[in-house]
């Protein structure tokens, strides 16, 4: 399993995005191949931290070459307060 988590600071509140964040956002993510699982977690009214689990980093990769420049970008990206800070690696523990 492989994680990518990305902090996003926003000009808006986290709460106006979070709406279509899980209604548009995460469906989308979902129908790609090798996404598992996503989270988003609200650190500041206007800080967030989406943390996608995909199967492999190649499927990372291509999600990330299919959402960022579509969805993201025409829904997020304009409400960026600064830049993303992007994490990624294999996941080597976890408890469910």
């Amino acid at each position: 399993m492989f994680a990518v988590i990305n902090h996003l600071h926003l000009d808006v509140s986290v709460d106006e995005l979070a709406p279509r964040i899980q209604t548009e956002g995460f469906p989308m993510l979902a129908q790609l191949k090798g996404c598992i699982a996503t989270y988003l977690n609200k650190e500041a009214a206007d800080r967030c931290c989406v943390i996608i689990l995909w199967e492999t980093p190649a499927d990372a990769q291509a999600g990330a070459a299919a959402f960022g420049p579509t969805w993201f970008h025409a829904n997020i990206a304009a409400h960026l307060a600064s830049e993303q800070n992007r994490t990624a690696g294999p996941v080597v523990a976890q408890r469910s």
